[in-house]
């Protein structure tokens, strides 16, 4: 818990202030590395024999597509995801050859969705800062969720957890730290509307109040989803680069759900207006 808490504490501040300070090209290159390490832990798991080169693919894929927007301009996702699942074709194709092993469709499969899909949708972290007015703010609004309920379900289910939530798919999480994730998430999204209001934002606290709640439950499928991966895979975590944490996809799993729902709120239903 200590290691876990201490590493929270040097990323989460460092988060900030390249969001608050930084041009969005260097937040969209970050992303973009986070994915792609994000993709090669996955392959790692899933398609433990596949060749480096097909993994390479999908980690140029998962880098390009978050990083392309953080120089604004045209959306090049289209023409990423397109060279992907051409090369990825093309090996399929050749892997017919007389004395090769052929490719089977799931490992095409988890080359997309490590390559195409898992990057556009934590791509939205770097969309989110395409409107100049609300950038920092809108970015930071699905760290503040998903942190918060991370943190939240993690300590009340260490301190307080007796009653398990999904033992086949996770252990350790329990009923009380899913509650403690809601509650997590409310509290941090209510202080960082008070701080955006602070700042000369419009608040509306009722849409923000949604947003924790909704965020916190689709966190926590993203986490349990995550989960099944490693269940199906049978490995425990994805990696290790980050201590007390596991591997980057451990800790960013359930981003890939809460920062697209998060940027479909803001386009529909924005709950801070400047």
């Amino acid at each position: 818990m200590k290691t876990r808490s201490l590493v929270a504490l040097v990323f989460i501040p460092a988060f900030i202030a390249v969001i608050c300070f930084a041009p969005l090209w260097v937040w969209g290159i970050f992303i973009g590395l986070v994915s792609a390490v994000a993709a090669w832990e996955l392959l790692r798991c899933t398609e433990n024999d596949l060749s480096v080169r097909i993994r390479l693919y999908a980690c140029v894929s998962a880098f390009a597509i978050p990083a392309w927007r953080g120089f604004g301009g045209a959306d090049g996702t289209t023409t990423v995801v397109f060279v992907l699942f051409l090369l990825i074709m093309c090996d399929l194709i050749f892997s017919f050859r007389k004395g090769h092993t052929t490719l089977a469709i799931e490992t095409v499969g988890s080359v997309l969705l490590a390559g195409a899909v898992m990057p556009i949708l934590l791509g939205a972290l770097v969309r989110l800062g395409l409107d100049e007015e609300t950038s920092a703010v809108n970015r930071l609004l699905p760290l503040a969720v998903t942190f918060a309920s991370d943190s939240g379900a993690y300590f009340m289910g260490v301190f307080l957890g007796k009653h398990p939530l999904a033992p086949q798919l996770s252990p350790k999480k329990t009923i009380e730290g899913t509650i403690g994730g809601f509650l997590g998430s409310i509290a941090v999204t209510m202080i960082f509307g008070f701080v955006c209001q602070l700042a000369g934002f419009s608040v509306n606290y009722l849409i923000l109040l949604g947003y924790a709640v909704i965020g916190s439950f689709i966190c926590q499928v993203g986490d349990l989803s995550f989960s099944a991966f490693k269940r199906l895979c049978d490995v425990k975590d994805y990696g290790n680069l980050i201590p007390g944490h596991g591997g980057v996809l451990d800790r960013f799993d359930s981003m890939h759900f809460t920062a697209p729902l998060i940027e479909v709120l803001v386009f529909w239903i924005p709950a801070i207006l400047p």
